[in-house]
């Protein structure tokens, strides 16, 4: 008797759901009990594997077949079809034909056995493959681009459930007639999403603070755990489902409004927020606080104005002898000059400054900033702001165009007159025609490049005026919170608001706006 092991594979999860497993080994007992000399001695299942994308020697059954093939433990592999074994072109053919040189025979319930008699059957072996490896291709391409279409018509495809959304069943079949989910907003844990862009964009926490800041709270994943890390954290606020976009391989949908859970604005501040307490990109100039979980309000943005190192928020401690004897002892926040305390030489400023007197004088100017906005109407303020560039640029795109369509008109007209003159239909001599021509088409490429820039120009303008009315709407808000706003927030608003503050000796302060009294109010 021959002692027969059979192979069974399915690719993905779904296939064993839809018992392919089972199919093949009724196909294959059916086979084998047509040959009165074989005995199945063991059969072998793969479930999930792909035998396109998985190399042979990562397939724990077939290692485990080729030692009991080195020690001769059977006679016969038996497959339900060949590609079983296996869809690689570059790897799968030779496997097969291993397995014969061991002297076991290699045989499929639907194709019958390969053998390698002669040159015929090798050639024959590789091609079957081959053919194998271009349908899983194709099956590829095809899932892929059935995906595609899902993410530009809106439609979830599977795989994880983003946190903040949730499935439900809104009558809408699959082709086989049987219901599928779509997503939706789940509004509980959508106020959790807003918290986590308001505590990264507008208190200055950083993805690990907002981690922990969930955990404390027993605020639970989508797996049921209060487990949030730093990592999880990035990955929602990198994800464009939260401005109702779907996204895939680059692919992206057109939003959807019913999946927003912020606004296009929120989003992309957060990411730059996020990415501006890297300092490797940040350089000198940060618009984010690297940290704002202490007192430190004009970290990172206050500068010795005599050696131009940027101060570092300390605490310091003093004790003094009092007249009766005792020991007095005073703690306070200051700012220090490093350079100052390291070499004498290189810094004639002071080598610490008291933070509360520094803060409180900065705090004066952003009040002071912030009473001029609220004293001026939304609608006039982005008016001030507004270079009145648009509706400048705008004609002026309309007369390029206008340009445009006379130069294409004329060589056209000349184009006409150039197949008249080859007829004989024109007065006008060919080559005069030519050298008209010639003339208006450069005309036309002049026409046409001027068109393409002051279109350029006008859409520029509108996405500046876009992001002047959100600028201004950002100072609005900062304006109406400010006094109660946390240190945390308080110090994200003055860094965004402030460049850079310089002190020199005696606590004179020089203190650079990002914004200017003149760009949004028409003062100084």
């Amino acid at each position: 008797m021959k002692r027969v092991i059979c192979l069974y594979r399915v690719s993905t999860v779904g296939q064993v759901d839809h018992d392919d497993i089972p199919m093949q080994k009724l196909a294959c007992r059916e086979y084998a009990a047509t040959h009165p000399d074989w005995e199945i001695v063991d059969e072998i299942s793969e479930k999930g594997v792909s035998g396109y994308k998985v190399s042979a020697n990562a397939r724990d059954a077939i290692v485990e077949i080729k030692k009991r093939a080195i020690t001769h433990q059977f006679d016969v592999l038996l497959v339900f079809m060949f590609d079983r074994l296996g869809r690689r072109d570059d790897e799968t053919p030779f496997v097969v034909q291993w397995f014969a040189q061991q002297g076991i025979e290699v045989w499929s319930a639907r194709e019958g056995e390969q053998r390698f008699d002669n040159h015929v059957d090798k050639l024959l072996n590789y091609i079957r493959f081959w053919q194998a490896s271009g349908e899983s291709e194709k099956t590829s391409i095809r899932v892929k681009t059935k995906h595609m279409q899902m993410v530009q018509e809106g439609q979830y495809r599977g795989g994880k459930l983003p946190f903040g959304y949730k499935l439900e069943y809104h009558g809408r079949t699959n082709k086989k007639n049987q219901p599928v989910k779509d997503l939706v907003v789940d509004e509980e844990e959508a106020t959790i999403v807003r918290e986590i862009f308001d505590l990264l964009t507008n208190r200055g926490y950083g993805t690990n603070r907002v981690a922990q800041y969930l955990n404390d709270k027993g605020i639970k994943t989508k797996r049921g755990t209060t487990l949030w890390r730093g990592t999880s954290i990035r990955a929602i606020i990198d994800n464009p489902i939260y401005i109702g976009i779907y996204h895939m391989q680059g692919a992206k949908s057109e939003p959807f409004e019913h999946l927003k859970i912020i606004d296009e604005d929120m989003y992309i501040r957060c990411q730059q927020t996020v990415k501006g307490r890297c300092t490797k990109t940040a350089g000198n100039d940060l618009e984010t606080p690297l940290r704002t979980d202490s007192r430190s309000l004009l970290s990172g943005i206050l500068y010795c104005a005599h050696c131009g190192c940027r101060l570092a928020f300390n605490h310091h401690h003093d004790e003094r002898a009092l007249a009766d004897g005792s020991i007095a002892a005073y703690d306070y926040e200051v700012y220090r000059c490093y350079r100052k305390i390291s070499s004498r030489k290189s810094c004639d400023g002071q080598s610490a400054y008291k933070a509360n007197v520094i803060n409180q004088a900065v705090e004066d100017q952003v009040r002071e900033f912030f009473a001029k906005v609220k004293s001026v109407p939304r609608e006039k303020m982005v008016k001030m702001a507004s270079a009145r560039n648009e509706e400048t640029y705008r004609i002026a795109y309309k007369q390029a165009e206008r340009d445009f369509e006379n130069a294409q008109k004329q060589v056209t007209a000349l184009e006409e007159e150039a197949v008249k003159a080859l007829t004989g239909e024109s007065a006008l001599d060919l080559n005069v025609v030519n050298s008209m021509l010639l003339k208006h088409r450069a005309k036309l490429e002049t026409a046409r490049q001027a068109m393409v820039d002051a279109k350029a120009r006008t859409e520029e303008e509108a996405s500046n005026a876009k992001k002047t009315k959100a600028q201004i709407d950002e100072l609005v808000s900062w304006a109406d919170c400010y006094e109660a706003a946390d240190i945390s927030t308080k110090h994200m608003i003055v860094t965004r608001l402030i460049q850079r503050v310089e002190v020199t000796t005696g606590y004179k302060l020089h203190i650079q706006f990002r914004i200017s009294m003149q760009q949004f109010l028409g003062q100084e």
